[in-house]
């Protein structure tokens, strides 16, 4: 692969996805492979890394790499100390941790942040404060609201160009536990889209008592309310509008993939919210692109 001046790595607990950039932020190329941090066995980071890029680029031994993610974590290669918020784009940049590869390029690996929500109550994220910078440099807005879907989606403020606060909804994994593992979910048929069942799940969310309203997800099947085969959908738009009502701004940015970020869209219209889509690796390489240009200007 040509022109690759340097390279950029999401690397989570469950995949790894490699970016080849240009010096002006140009994509060039990218590979994703099943190998999150859990599969990587005794710590060995770096041969895994070699690996990954031997069989992807062949030349790769003289390109800067920076990461991002959970890489960073107490579970990944280096445990790199959080930035507390409110935190600018030069504080992260500044937090970041920089070591030399065994193949002799140098490396970066992004800090995360973490929020005080309450005296002895910490918030934490690792990856979505470079998508969240990134997103601020695409729209050259100093203030705005983002929800960052996912297993644990984040909602996040920004003001006056700094990450002001966030917090941390576990609702994609709840999904995936509650339908997988529970009575709920248990001797389904094969799940079909139904976006009044969707609808439903949303408009019954919200109530002080989550644990309370998923039982409907039985007794609304008990009772012929819904279909055997759409409760998934309801359960979908419980947890998502459940989520989505804490919000208190009235437009967000959705970062994130599009099947998702569009079951969230489809939310925000039914709580009279407006929203708009934003794809996460845009602005992923945006901020890793903004937190280069910062870590070179300091040299």
């Amino acid at each position: 692969m040509n022109n690759v001046d340097w390279l950029v790595i999401d690397w989570g607990t469950s995949n790894f996805r490699a970016f080849a950039m240009q010096e002006d932020g140009t994509l060039v190329g990218k590979t994703e492979r099943n190998l999150g941090l859990l599969q990587v066995e005794g710590g060995e980071f770096a041969s895994v890394l070699e690996s990954i890029l031997q069989d992807w680029l062949g030349e790769y031994q003289h390109l800067p790499i920076y990461m991002a993610g959970m890489v960073g974590s107490a579970q990944g290669w280096i445990d790199v100390p959080y930035v507390e918020a409110p935190v600018s784009l030069p504080m992260l940049a500044h937090g970041a941790h920089q070591f030399t590869l065994p193949w002799g390029a140098p490396a970066v690996i992004i800090p995360g942040v973490c929020y005080q929500v309450q005296p002895g109550r910490y918030d934490v994220m690792r990856g979505e404060e470079v998508q969240l910078f990134g997103l601020q440099t695409q729209i050259k807005q100093a203030d705005f609201s983002a929800a960052l879907p996912g297993t644990h989606s984040k909602h996040a403020v920004m003001s006056d160009g700094m990450l002001k606060s966030f917090q941390t909804f576990m609702t994609g994994e709840l999904f995936s536990v509650i339908s997988t593992h529970t009575i709920l979910g248990r001797a389904l048929p094969e799940q079909t889209e139904s976006l009044e069942a969707y609808q439903k799940g949303i408009n019954e969310s919200g109530g002080s008592d989550l644990t309370s309203a998923l039982f409907a997800a039985r007794t609304h099947r008990l009772f012929g309310h819904l279909a055997p085969e759409h409760i998934h959908d309801y359960l979908s738009g419980l947890l998502i509008g459940q989520e989505l009502k804490h919000v208190t701004h009235p437009h967000l940015y959705l970062v994130g993939g599009t099947g998702l970020c569009q079951r969230y869209q489809q939310a925000c219209e039914s709580l009279s919210l407006t929203s708009e889509q934003v794809n996460g690796d845009e602005v992923f390489l945006i901020g890793m692109l903004e937190i280069k240009k910062v870590m070179s200007h300091d040299k």
